[in-house]
């Protein structure tokens, strides 16, 4: 009976042996089993996905409360470029991982179409693209630049390169005019004057270029004594930005003041005390120019052969006497604009027949119109702000005789505000 006793003793030993075996060799194929499920390094593309401790396990562990993490994934920038360090605690024991933020992604940009000349340098590259984008900063150079020196189409390559060195390259059109049309000078006149007297040799003169909306004029009047009798040469010379020169060459003629000779400084103070007089400083820049239109044509009575010594002389005499010919009325009429501060000139008519007449053109408002002050036989009124069409439709007694030399001159307004105009009163009437 002990015999048995003692061989179903081993026998439990041996049972409890085997089972307690079988435990621990389970226990550690699971314990393996879990720590495959671990990815101890993961990466992810630089601002894509938000990090979490779940995308580092194949599958949910068994006991999930046995795992944590020393890394707060948080605090993780996803936009930034590199390997995070940490460890992952499972079932007491912790494993070294990484995090690993890559960017392969190369920037983006859109290229924007640029119109330059021939004569300019190609633009900074980032001001020929729009809508940059990439999670790093972004440097942009032009690969190659071609010899665009006598215009056409391009393209010009831009290199993109970000923070991790992914490049794009982005085609840039540019469309590039050679621009080889010099500025044409007009309203440039042979000079008369007097010793003594200011020369306005820029008063009139337009440059005008096919491109350049601001060429640069040099006046050239070295060859010039002012206070000794002669003709002499002004050079005029126009240049644009692309460097197209254009020279237009007068002449100067200096004489000795006459007897009698008015100063212009005497005209322009008679011409002031008129303007203080006829309007006031609520008038807009039509009304002015109404007001001296008016009394130039009903203040200065028309007499037709007068001699005058200069153009002072003539307004001047129209102010103190109250009479003058076209010649004097028109410039009375000038001095008055210049002392209103109007850019103006005067039109002299041509060709003609039997008689010269001059009449102004102002600077109303931005645009250019013709006035005329003078006296006409059997027509009662004047000319304000006529286009040069209405000018040259107009007919009197069959007969119009506003010819002159257009393409000297700046184009006149094209729009009619004639609609405008009460001649009787001189008055405007608000649009």
């Amino acid at each position: 009976m002990a015999k048995y006793t003692k061989l179903i003793k081993i026998l439990l030993v041996s049972v409890i042996i085997i089972l307690f075996s079988l435990i621990v060799v389970r226990t550690v194929i699971l314990f393996n089993d879990e720590m495959d499920l671990l990815n101890r390094e993961v990466t992810i593309e630089a601002g894509t996905v938000s990090p979490d401790l779940n995308m580092f396990f194949k599958d949910e562990p068994l006991f999930p409360s046995l795992v944590s993490s020393n890394l707060d994934f948080g605090e993780v920038n996803i936009n930034l470029p590199q390997t995070v360090n940490f460890n992952i605690k499972m079932y007491g024991r912790n494993n070294a991982c990484k995090l690993i933020i890559q960017d392969t992604v190369p920037p983006a940009g859109e290229a924007v179409l640029q119109k330059i000349f021939a004569c300019e340098d190609i633009p900074d590259v980032t001001e020929c693209l729009t809508d940059i984008e990439d999670i790093t900063d972004v440097t942009a150079v032009w690969k190659d630049i071609p010899d665009y020196s006598q215009g056409g189409s391009f393209i010009i390559q831009a290199l993109l390169t970000d923070g991790c060195g992914n490049e794009t390259v982005i085609d840039v059109p540019f469309e590039v005019t050679r621009d080889s049309t010099p500025p044409v000078i007009t309203c440039v006149k042979n000079i008369d004057a007097y010793i003594g007297d200011p020369v306005s040799y820029r008063e009139n003169v337009i440059v005008t270029d096919d491109y350049d909306g601001n060429p640069v004029l040099e006046i050239d009047t070295s060859a010039v004594d002012l206070n000794k009798a002669g003709t002499y040469d002004v050079v005029y010379t126009a240049k644009d930005f692309s460097g197209n020169e254009s020279s237009v060459t007068v002449s100067i003629t200096l004489s000795e003041k006459p007897a009698g000779y008015v100063e212009p400084e005497v005209v322009y103070a008679a011409a002031k005390e008129i303007l203080d007089e006829i309007t006031t400083p609520d008038m807009t820049e039509e009304e002015i120019a109404l007001q001296i239109v008016w009394w130039c044509r009903y203040k200065i009575n028309f007499v037709l052969k007068t001699d005058y010594n200069s153009w002072t002389e003539a307004a001047y005499s129209a102010y103190t006497y109250r009479y003058g010919n076209c010649y004097a009325t028109a410039y009375a009429a000038k001095a008055l604009f210049d002392v209103a501060g109007f850019e103006n000139m005067i039109i002299e008519r041509w060709p003609y027949q039997t008689a010269t007449h001059f009449w102004n053109y102002v600077l109303i408002n931005g645009q250019w119109y013709h006035c005329d002050s003078t006296w006409r036989e059997g027509y009662d009124s004047y000319f304000f702000m006529y286009t040069t069409e209405e000018l040259h439709n107009f007919k009197h007694n069959g007969w119009n005789g506003f010819q002159y030399r257009v393409d000297d001159y700046p184009a006149s307004a094209t729009e009619s505000v004639q609609d405008r105009i009460d001649y009787e009163n001189h008055t405007i009437i608000k649009p």
